[in-house]
């Protein structure tokens, strides 16, 4: 019997529910926490003064930003025996793929193919108890991106892709082209945020401040979708299996489901759109302003 090896292997990855908007990559990425924030902790301080004479206030807001504009990378792969071969089959599928993205509104500048890999297949012949490796074929992979508007086109482009055997949505890109303006409305938000606890403390210790304040520490982040999917095994419980039956069995499948999970809104004075029914762009200003007490 002839055992085959493959030294490189094509993993063909189906499309999942959350693959639609947030990349089959996220599905190799559960297993780095790093890669996810949905709890933040803000540099905070735990003292009010900083000195006797000195008066430290912060603030720290938050914005849930919708993105305009959308980047999908999709994964394609062919193999043949010969390059040349393999080449001019991902060329016909791709060209395929790209007159169906036109057709449906999407404009030859905002579609890009990029070659990303060669790689030569490996097999073995076998002659009795001897194994000789040689040469069996290569695989060419091309993705191919494209930039638009809406995410709803995202399920035709899928389908499209479908069409012509292209099942790999590697990542979606949320782009959030304004961010200046982003930054200005939450740096503002802070500043009220700022004065409004500025006055309550006034009040509560009858001091008095000087007019000139100097900003001790500003800090602008911002998490991306891709960032905030999780993930969880649904659980089925036996209700009773006698393990000591020497008998076969078969399970059900663990299934894993994944989510968005924004945020936590602890700890933040406020939250500009908090309630979001789509993955959101989140955008995070951590804000401390020191004021100097007059002394009487």
């Amino acid at each position: 019997m002839k055992s085959v090896l493959i030294s490189s292997v094509l993993l063909y990855s189906i499309l999942s529910v959350f693959g639609q908007e947030g990349g089959n990559y996220l599905m190799g990425n559960m297993g780095n926490s790093n890669n996810y924030y949905s709890t933040y902790t803000a540099p905070s301080s735990s003292r009010v003064y900083l000195s006797d004479s000195t008066f430290l206030i912060q603030s720290n807001v938050m914005m849930n930003v919708i993105a305009d504009t959308y980047v999908a990378t999709f994964g394609v792969s062919e193999i043949s025996t010969s390059l040349p071969n393999a080449n001019a089959k991902i060329d016909a599928r791709i060209e395929k793929f790209v007159a169906a993205l036109t057709k449906s509104g999407v404009s030859m500048k905002d579609i890009y193919v990029d070659m990303t890999t060669q790689t030569l297949l490996a097999d073995y012949k076998i002659n009795g108890n001897y194994a000789e490796q040689y040469i069996s074929g290569y695989e060419q992979k091309k993705n191919v991106i494209v930039k638009f508007k809406n995410i709803d086109d995202l399920d035709k482009m899928i389908m499209a892709a479908s069409e012509q055997g292209i099942y790999d949505l590697s990542k979606v890109d949320y782009i959030v082209t304004d961010i200046n303006t982003i930054y200005t409305q939450l740096f503002q938000t802070a500043l009220e945020v700022i004065n409004s606890k500025k006055a309550l403390y006034v009040q509560a210790t009858n001091i008095k401040l000087k007019p000139s304040s100097e900003i001790f520490t500003e800090s602008f982040l911002c998490y991306y979708p891709s960032q905030l999917y999780k993930s969880y095994t649904i659980n089925v419980t036996t209700l009773y299996y006698d393990y000591s039956l020497n008998q076969k069995r078969k399970d059900l499948p663990q299934n894993t489901t994944f989510f968005y999970d924004k945020l936590n809104y602890s700890g933040f004075d406020k939250v500009i759109n908090p309630v979001v029914t789509e993955p959101a762009v989140e955008y995070v200003m951590f804000l401390q302003i020191k004021f100097e007490i007059e002394k009487h």
